[in-house]
């Protein structure tokens, strides 16, 4: 009797062993069918009205001898033997696309929910008032970047940008200090390396719906040197820069100004720029960012050429020189002679 019991129990054992080994052998096999199959949407982070393809591929069979079907919502839009590529338009923000693909029986769906990401940067330079144009940045100097995402749900509500995740990348590189919950500001002082700073942003919500990426290259530039006449009765002539010019001094004196552009503000309005002026190669006791310009007292006529370098004592990086041509004229005199300072 007891023999007996010990076969039951033995070919019980055996038998749950042999569930067991068929269990795991389908489910891998299952495992490994679904993992041959994929699917790839590019861009992976469409945005809105934007052109979106899709394509299909599985490993454990040839997709080119099957009928394949795609539906938009619930409608066939495009079927064939081998149709492994499917192009689409993404809607407007807020809207959700449902693509459906059938696969000779095996399906799959993309849902596609477009959303934006507007990445912006500034540089903390100098630039003269009415300047038209960017504040770029030069080596060394502070760079601060703000992405502001456009996140819409089904309902037309915008998702609050202070409760979304922020990646930040420089150069390809994660910044993980400076990335996670509403961190939508990445602030980065350049290296002294005189080279083009590569600023990316990936921005999701916390539930990984919505999902949007930009980037942006910001060149390096070398500091400038703009001339402008500073008139006693209307102030700094900002609309005329004199450089590489020739400058006729028509009153008795002129008064010049120099403004650092695309030097770093925080030297700047600390008085950390160093001012190098030259009169015909020669140097003057000027070391501020203006001068006075007079023409000779015995009235003679001539030309002088006005050169001036200027460098930021604490980013030996930022240096600049530039200059222009000082004219004088009198009616009674065609002698040459300097300006004087």
């Amino acid at each position: 009797m007891s023999s007996l019991v010990t076969v039951k129990k033995l070919s019980f054992i055996k038998y749950f062993l042999l569930s067991v080994f068929l269990f795991f052998v389908f489910t891998s096999f299952a495992h490994a069918q679904t993992d041959a199959l994929r699917v790839t949407v590019l861009p992976q982070n469409p945005g809105p009205l934007e052109n979106v393809s899709i394509t299909v591929e599985d490993f454990s069979r040839d997709l080119n001898k099957v009928n394949i079907s795609w539906s938009v919502g619930n409608k066939v839009v495009e079927q064939g033997v081998g149709l492994k590529r499917f192009e689409l338009s993404t809607g407007v923000l807020g809207t959700v696309t449902t693509v459906s693909i059938n696969m000779g029986g095996v399906t799959r769906k993309v849902t596609l929910r477009p959303a934006a990401v507007d990445l912006m940067w500034q540089a903390d330079t100098f630039t003269p008032p009415f300047y038209k144009g960017k504040a770029l940045h030069s080596s060394q100097d502070l760079i601060v970047a703000v992405a502001e995402p456009f996140f819409v749900d089904s309902k037309g509500v915008r998702l609050d940008p202070s409760k979304l995740i922020y990646k930040w990348k420089r150069d390809k590189t994660i910044n993980a200090a400076l990335s996670g919950y509403g961190k939508k500001t990445f602030r980065i002082t350049p290296s002294i390396l005189p080279k083009p700073i590569e600023i990316e942003v990936e921005v999701s919500s916390s539930d990984n719906t919505y999902r949007a990426t930009a980037s942006v290259t910001i060149p390096n530039t070398t500091p400038e040197i703009l001339f402008y006449e500073n008139k006693p009765l209307y102030g700094i002539d900002f609309a005329h820069a004199l450089n590489e010019k020739d400058f006729e001094i028509k009153e008795s004196e002129a008064r010049i100004i120099a403004m650092p552009l695309f030097f770093s503000n925080q030297q700047n309005n600390f008085g950390l720029l160093s001012y190098d002026w030259t009169l015909n190669g020669n140097r003057v006791n000027e070391q501020g960012s203006e001068v006075i310009l007079r023409k000779p007292e015995n009235g003679s006529s001539g030309q002088s050429s006005i050169n001036l370098a200027i460098k930021n004592l604490e980013r030996f990086m930022q240096v600049a020189n530039a200059g222009f041509t000082a004219k004088f004229s009198n009616e009674a005199s065609t002698q040459n002679s300097q300006t004087i300072f």
